[in-house]
């Protein structure tokens, strides 16, 4: 699923090359792709060798500068352009699209970051039709340039700030809350899984389906996290899929929102739903967790390990980890961690 489309702007948004005719026009139907791609959440940003201030007073003067984040000018390669705008956005390659009239600049970025979807400018008004811009998303294009704006923030005042890493964190102001999944989370919980590589033990995204039959079962419990700092309310960010087989529980899948890493969210609330679930279920003796090796989700791999988390069994497809239980919560000195309907132990 495409969580970021990069346009050209010469002959691909716009008719016409804006350094030779300053009356540069959107091609026909532009207006609407990019309304409809902003409603399903994904976020556009602009790849250009045209000037920055003369680009921006054009998309003012056509009234969609508020669509594009992170726009990349420079007389280079686009390759590069279109890797920075990745890491800005904390994305893979592989969930980026670019839209380019000319055949040498989608040759350059096939070749060299082949995991990138690749358009030619003529395909623009039918790429709402593609399956890969089709996906549960539970915000809007509006709502994702609120987070990264917030994430831009953050960092912002990150290099500002003159004290240490833990200082630094500490002032953010963070307070996470971990409670019970509700039947209006499951929208948020499907994006979620589906948009999360790193931090997600299967590397694999449970349907709208699946999450509704997991809210109904007896013996399973689903767990989120909301996170706010000073900064704004980020939402969900993260979440467990947790069966119990009488003294064994089985942590199925977890999640944790990418965006978060550096930050300790993902130890702060894998230990808080291991404190959790001890508080729910007091006769479990130990908790279990599988895990698929993949190229990106090593992160996943070391969370679990920092966690106490000891391999049993290893296959050529899949690890299975076992930690015994109760587990002390430990958390970390700049996170607040508030557990809905139970203490934190």
């Amino acid at each position: 699923m495409i969580k970021c489309l990069i346009w050209d702007l010469d002959d691909t948004l716009w008719q016409g090359t804006l350094t030779e005719n300053g009356h540069v026009e959107l091609r026909p139907g532009i207006r609407e792709t990019l309304l409809e791609l902003d409603k399903r959440g994904v976020m556009q940003s602009i790849c250009s060798r045209n000037e920055p201030e003369r680009v921006n007073q054009k998309l003012i003067e056509l009234r969609i500068d508020h669509y594009f984040l992170y726009p990349q000018f420079s007389k280079g390669s686009k390759v590069s352009c279109i890797q920075k705008i990745a890491k800005e956005l904390n994305i893979g390659l592989d969930t980026v699209g670019f839209i380019d009239d000319n055949p040498y600049e989608r040759y350059e970025v096939s070749l060299y970051v082949p995991e990138v979807y690749v358009y030619d400018a003529d395909a623009a008004v039918r790429l709402p039709s593609l399956p890969e811009f089709h996906g549960s998303v539970s915000r809007t294009g509006a709502e994702r340039r609120q987070l990264m704006m917030m994430r831009m923030e953050r960092q912002l005042a990150e290099k500002r700030f003159s004290g240490s890493r833990e200082e630094f964190l500490r002032s953010c102001e963070m307070e996470l809350r971990l409670r019970s999944a509700k039947a209006e989370d499951v929208i948020r919980l499907v994006e979620l899984a589906s948009r999360t590589t790193q931090f997600n033990n299967l590397v694999q995204a449970p349907n709208l389906t699946e999450i509704q039959l997991y809210l109904q079962a007896e013996r399973s419990q689903l767990y989120v996290a909301q996170l706010k700092d000073r900064f704004g309310n980020h939402g969900i960010v993260a979440m467990a899929m947790v069966l119990v087989h009488d003294v064994t529980a089985e942590i199925e899948l977890f999640c944790i929102s990418c965006r978060m890493e550096g930050r300790g969210i993902g130890t702060v609330f894998m230990e808080g739903i291991l404190s959790r679930m001890y508080q729910d279920w007091p006769s479990l003796q130990r908790v279990m967790c599988r895990y698929r090796p993949n190229k990106r989700n090593r992160p996943t791999l070391l969370l679990l390990q920092s966690l106490g988390f000891n391999r049993i069994l290893q296959t050529e497809e899949e690890w299975i980890f076992m930690l015994p239980l109760p587990y002390e919560y430990k958390g970390l000195s700049w996170i607040h961690l508030k557990m809905e309907g139970a203490s934190i132990n």
